[in-house]
């Protein structure tokens, strides 16, 4: 598989933002024993594996393809393993949030499976970013100091970006080859609920809506649903998440284009200072 190295470009601020929350985050939500006054700050780094099936259609110039894959159908129809990345980084300061967001997953399909006729490739890298706030439930740095506590159910509501990075190459028996790229960034809105159902194990759920028909993205939406369990992990307060995300996107420019589904399982580990 070619993997476009433009998307790795714009994943490499994540990596080094994150590497700088994990070296510095250990100062930012803690209270001294004499009972000093508790730094506003706190961070948390999630790492996840999401296994999606994938539904739709793409195009590159005249050329398009349809499909309807299960994630098991994908890893069987590869003439690779699809190459994936996602993680988050949030930032809080008191009840004021910044979060950051990526994935990139890359598909090479092999020739004359179901209706494509010689064979096609995608590359999406999606990165989700901007400011959310606290409407309900503790402080984020609060939480991180008072750990093993019991804590309120939290409510927060965001608006951010979405960019887009869109890579589609389509081979046709009859017509040749066909390959487009593409970056797109449309407006997003969404919220997000943490509902504590036993000491160490809450309900996660976060979904967003956006595009709006900004830089010809016609919609993008996501969904998410987890259960997650608490823990502490080298004494670093920790959660593992395990649940279900769908992800939407309807995009067309520069002779590119992509009415996609992606949704299936997932697993990630956060870690919080």
């Amino acid at each position: 598989m070619i993997v476009k190295t433009g998307f790795f470009a714009f994943f490499k601020p994540l990596a080094l933002v994150a590497a700088l929350a994990a070296a510095s985050g250990v100062h930012g939500a803690g209270t001294s024993k004499g009972g000093a006054v508790q730094d506003p700050w706190a961070f948390n780094l999630t790492l996840y594996m999401w296994f999606p099936g994938v539904n739709g259609n793409i195009s590159a110039g005249p050329l398009s393809e349809s499909f309807d894959l299960s994630f098991i159908d994908i890893a069987d129809k590869m003439s690779s393993f699809p190459m994936a990345f996602n993680g988050r980084l949030e930032a809080h300061y008191e009840r004021l949030g910044f979060y950051l967001d990526g994935n990139y997953m890359g598909m090479d399909f092999e020739p004359r499976f179901d209706r494509v006729s010689k064979g096609s490739s995608i590359d999406l890298g999606i990165m989700d970013y901007g400011v959310s706030y606290r409407l309900f439930g503790s402080p984020a740095s609060g939480n991180v100091a008072h750990w093993e506590e019991a804590r309120s159910n939290i409510l927060d509501i965001y608006a951010g970006g979405r960019t887009i990075w869109l890579g589609t190459q389509v081979d046709s028996k009859n017509n040749g080859t066909a390959s487009a790229n593409t970056s797109s960034t449309a407006p997003v809105i969404g919220g997000r609920i943490v509902a504590e159902f036993l000491p160490k194990w809450f309900l996660l759920l976060d979904g967003n809506v956006g595009g709006f028909g900004a830089d010809n993205v016609n919609f993008t939406g996501a969904a998410l649903g987890a259960v997650g369990y608490r823990t502490t992990l080298f004494g670093v307060p920790s959660s593992v998440e395990a649940g279900y995300k769908a992800l939407n996107v309807d995009v067309e420019k520069g002779g590119a284009a992509a009415d996609v589904t992606m949704n299936g399982p997932f697993i990630g580990l956060t870690g919080f200072w």
